[in-house]
């Protein structure tokens, strides 16, 4: 695969994947002409090809491409960052990904919003202390130990249910 590709092409393809990933199936088709200038833009990389795509698919890409125009400089530089993270990742990873995206989604609304708590108290800590984190629940993988009482106070682990570490968001 070509290492540089043109950003039109890149954030094309940041689109599709936002469309697969996080849009739901759409109803009919959209003609080219129907998409806005901005929607064109986003998409022009797949205007040869954007006929013979199903409907389904040609409206989840022209509400991802709506998305990106509404997005501020910094929202789609962070887009970006985490498609290019993701092009990297090997497929056993990818499905991992999508395994955990699912099992979030099977979550009920109380447990997913104690995650986001969760993970937004791990976020403000200092790095020191998130790394210190890490490394503990690094050691506890190696020992094949689940974390205890400590570790679980730190996590804000609810008892009686599954405490994970947090996840290392370093590039490997």
């Amino acid at each position: 695969m070509n290492a540089r590709r043109s950003p039109m092409r890149s954030v094309a393809s940041l689109v599709a994947l936002l469309g697969l990933l996080w849009l739901g199936p759409g109803q009919a088709a959209t003609d080219w002409a129907q998409l806005s200038p901005a929607q064109r833009e986003v998409l022009e990389p797949m205007r040869e090809q954007w006929a013979a795509l199903p409907g389904e698919k040609q409206d989840r890409l022209a509400r991802g491409a709506e998305r990106w125009t509404q997005l501020s400089p910094e929202q789609r530089e962070h887009a970006r960052q985490r498609l290019e993270h993701w092009r990297q990742m090997s497929p056993e990873e990818r499905q991992q990904m999508r395994d955990k995206r699912d099992r979030f989604r099977r979550l009920t609304p109380e447990q997913r919003e104690r995650l986001r708590e969760r993970a937004e108290q791990f976020r403000r800590l200092p790095p020191e202390e998130q790394e210190r984190i890490r490394q503990r629940f690094r050691e506890l993988r190696e020992q094949h130990r689940p974390p205890g009482e400590e570790e679980r106070r730190l996590l804000g682990c609810e008892p009686g249910e599954p405490c994970k570490p947090p996840k290392d968001r370093r590039p490997r």
